[in-house]
């Protein structure tokens, strides 16, 4: 069984000018415990498919299982195998760190789950930052908070939109470290990016989608 599956999936838009075509016909696999890569300019439809993965999106035609579970027919089952780091920064003023991570935790039905928050805050270089609220914290900071909620719910299927776009070197080494070392221990990893040579240090596969279509689809060294 595929970690990720998708399988003809195109997505339009009503336009001024008749329908936009943001996805035609994409398939493709990802395996249990593959760091896998998708590339593509911007406007490729790279976001798009990422969206219909987590359920935001509906596809005009085509199906997404993600472990098994049909993201439109098993929902709440195929979202609970699912962390996505997603590229806008998305947070709740009102909370320090640590109760939005409890309070994430608890949206999957988590309770008691401090050890493994602990552990999150320490390796993602946010234990000192624990009691802040998430209006006081840089925009570095804030991403590395995004990457914590992701990974609350211990998912099976890690998903990184475009995760290190304007961030420092240094949460860039962290993050990478953090995700490489989740992947060796099995988690399964699709990594949305167009700096390319991220996707080479960092992937075994990659597919590269242009213009809605998958164009290559490849072993990294190939």
């Amino acid at each position: 069984m595929p970690a990720v599956s998708f399988q003809n999936v195109s997505k339009s838009y009503a336009g001024p000018r008749g329908a936009l075509r943001a996805l035609d016909t994409v398939s493709f696999d990802i395996t249990q415990g593959e760091f896998f890569g998708l590339l593509g300019p911007n406007g490729a439809g790279k976001t798009t498919l990422i969206s219909i993965l987590a359920g935001l999106t509906r596809a005009s035609s085509g199906r997404v299982t993600v472990m098994g579970h049909d993201v439109v027919a098993d929902y709440a089952a195929a979202r609970k195998a699912l962390g996505i780091v997603p590229q806008e920064l998305v947070f709740d003023p009102f909370f320090s760190v640590r109760e939005t991570l409890r309070i994430q935790s608890g949206y999957f039905g988590l309770r008691h789950n401090d050890t493994w928050i602990d552990e999150l805050l320490h390796e993602l270089g946010l234990a000192d930052k624990a009691g802040a609220n998430m209006r006081q914290l840089s925009g570095g900071m804030k991403r590395r908070v995004l990457v914590a909620q992701a990974l609350v719910h211990r998912p099976p299927v890690i998903v990184l939109d475009e995760p290190t776009a304007g961030v420092d070197v240094e949460l860039r080494q962290t993050l990478w470290q953090f995700i490489a070392r989740l992947n060796r221990e099995g988690h399964t990893v699709l990594l949305t990016t167009h700096y390319l040579e991220e996707a080479e240090a960092l992937c075994s596969r990659i597919a590269m989608l242009k213009l809605g279509r998958v164009v290559a689809l490849d072993r990294t060294a190939n």
